[in-house]
């Protein structure tokens, strides 16, 4: 049995003087050995260390602050003092994922930076399409470039020079012709079990996908602002959000993290599984004009990685600022997200943003 860590304190009383603010950021993802850069950012970052933390503002709000993965059944701890306890989901991060990545080397990278876990089929399934069988296909494009630039205009130069084989040159147009429709079709039967292949393949998730996650979490805030608290702050998840509940709020301060998102494409097509850099943190804000007020700020800046076809796939559809700017606030509004399809669509976040306006 491991020995207690005494200098951790269970729950932390962390009073706010007014006119204080409050920046919560969560899932730095720091490297496992210490180094210069992670040893700075917790000295300068943390000061002391707590499991739970309560803020207590100057009006009297308290506001209720854990990591969250508590809340996972899939990463929660029995013992959090016990260096020696490791729930599932760590060995399936740092254990399985790791060797799926090797054998999938070029086309299944960043699967341990996933946001959603669960969503593992239909990453491998929008892989599967982008990086794999795409890049089998050049022929498809190939085949009608040769044909409109060297076969067809050559037929007609012979057509021209010898009139008496003008019959012949114009089947082999028909059948020029006709191999392009032929072409377009097998396109298209190939897009249709694509899409029905990444359709079966997504199915098999086993848990809650995106924001789906925050559920747990959300019921204890309800938990909480019934017991007399204003608010309930986590993380864990990756899914930055900040919603009204009843006369308090839940909020999750996302990470700081690299993260790898789905972000929908054309219509029918898979989505692309973007890797880019999440930047998110929470401010509340203690005046004497607003005893408690709350910020949301997310930015995503998108990271090397993704092939040609998919930068395609998602250009201008990525709906996320690559500046940090204020998505949502309490208790003004507005909540964040308003309207989960936003977050994968930029035609979606456009319509919310103006809404808000």
């Amino acid at each position: 049995m491991a020995s207690p860590r005494p200098d951790v304190a269970e729950l932390l009383d962390v009073h706010v003087q007014p006119g204080g603010k409050v920046i919560a950021i969560s899932d730095l993802h720091l490297p496992p050995e210490r180094s210069s850069v992670s040893a700075r950012c917790c000295q300068v970052l943390s000061a002391r260390l707590c499991l739970t933390a309560d803020l207590h503002l100057p009006g009297g709000e308290r506001i209720r602050v854990e990591h969250g993965h508590q809340l996972d059944p899939y990463n929660c701890f029995h013992d959090p003092r016990n260096p020696l306890d490791t729930p599932l989901g760590h060995h399936v991060v740092r254990e399985v994922i790791p060797k799926i990545e090797w054998l999938g080397r070029d086309w299944l990278t960043g699967a341990h930076e996933m946001a959603d876990p669960a969503d593992f089929p239909s990453f491998l399934a929008s892989r599967l399409v982008y990086r794999k069988l795409a890049r089998h296909l050049w022929w498809l494009v190939l085949l009608p470039i040769a044909l409109f630039a060297l076969v067809l205009p050559g037929m007609g130069r012979v057509s021209n020079r010898f009139p008496d084989t003008a019959t012949w040159v114009r089947d082999g147009e028909i059948l020029g012709y006709g191999a392009v429709v032929d072409i377009l079709i097998i396109a298209l039967i190939l897009a249709i079990v694509s899409r029905r292949a990444w359709i079966s393949i997504s199915a098999l998730a086993l848990a809650e996908r995106g924001y789906g996650q925050n559920t747990a979490a959300r019921q204890r805030a309800d938990d909480l602002i019934a017991d007399g608290y204003t608010g309930f702050l986590s993380g864990h998840t990756h899914h930055p959000e900040l919603h009204a509940h009843g006369r308090g709020f839940y909020a999750n301060a996302g990470s700081c993290t690299s993260v790898v998102e789905a972000i929908d494409t054309v219509r029918g097509m898979p989505p692309v599984y973007l890797r880019t850099q999440q930047l998110v943190w929470l401010e509340i804000i203690a005046d004497a004009e607003r005893p408690c007020h709350a910020q949301l700020k997310s930015a995503r800046v998108e990271l090397a990685g993704a092939t040609r076809l998919e930068r395609f796939m998602a250009a201008a559809r990525n709906p996320h600022s690559s500046a940090p700017s204020a998505v949502a606030s309490w208790p003004d509004g507005p909540d964040w997200p308003a309207d989960r399809k936003h977050l994968r669509d930029r035609r979606h976040l456009h319509r919310h943003l103006h809404n808000r306006g």
